[in-house]
């Protein structure tokens, strides 16, 4: 796909026209001397502000854009993806999504015993376009998060790739990518959801749906 305004525009997903996204990305971007300030910013932004939490609403497009995570407070890889693509792109940033599957060897809180498994498929994260090279960005688990179960901190520096590392700070497996899914500009949602139903199987979902219902309380 050519570089141009589709990178920069709004996409499914991605609500980079939300007053509520634009008014965040020019507070947390105010001053910032270069677009790789901006997109450093812009990261740590989302992933220490907001809290990894997979128990949130998933169904519909609404649950991953931007204006509802900023409102929520918490959400999973592929919602805090979208937020930092949506910043990105109200910040005159080219930004995309990057799929791919993983295995989770320590996944965090119930996560493993509602999904009955701890394959992650359709993990996501964003791809930041600085200087002509498009950089991974994993914004998904926040530092208290990190440190509190003794994980590496994916830190996004806009001169490198950001992504979990295969073991955490004891050396313990802890991620690896088995398959890549490739990048999309938005959310490709009904792929998504027909890819968990394949994997996880009805009632698996519905764990997830239910849990996600007692945790938005």
């Amino acid at each position: 796909m050519a570089i141009g305004m589709t990178y920069l525009d709004p996409s499914p997903g991605v609500d980079s026209h939300a007053p509520e996204v634009i008014a965040a990305a020019r507070a947390q971007t105010a001053g910032a001397g270069d677009p790789r300030e901006a997109a450093v910013r812009l990261f740590g932004f989302v992933r220490d502000g907001f809290r990894y939490s997979a128990f949130a609403p998933f169904q519909t497009l609404r649950d991953y854009e931007g204006a509802s995570l900023l409102k929520r407070g918490h959400g999973f890889c592929t919602q805090k993806s979208a937020l930092l693509v949506a910043l990105c792109r109200a910040s005159g940033i080219p930004a995309r999504f990057h799929f791919a599957d993983l295995v989770n060897h320590n996944l965090p809180g119930r996560l493993g015993e509602v999904l009955g498994s701890n394959v992650m498929i359709f993990h996501t994260y964003a791809e930041i376009r600085l200087e002509g090279h498009w950089f991974k960005a994993t914004p998904s688990f926040e530092k208290s998060l990190c440190e509190r179960m003794g994980w590496y901190t994916a830190d996004f520096d806009g001169r490198g790739d950001a992504i979990l590392k295969p073991t955490d700070l004891a050396g313990r497996p802890h991620i690896e990518y088995v398959k890549d899914r490739g990048t999309d500009a938005g959310l490709p949602l009904e792929a998504i959801l027909d890819a968990w139903l394949a994997g996880y199987g009805p009632e698996t979902l519905q764990r997830w749906e239910a849990a996600a219902r007692l945790a938005e309380g």
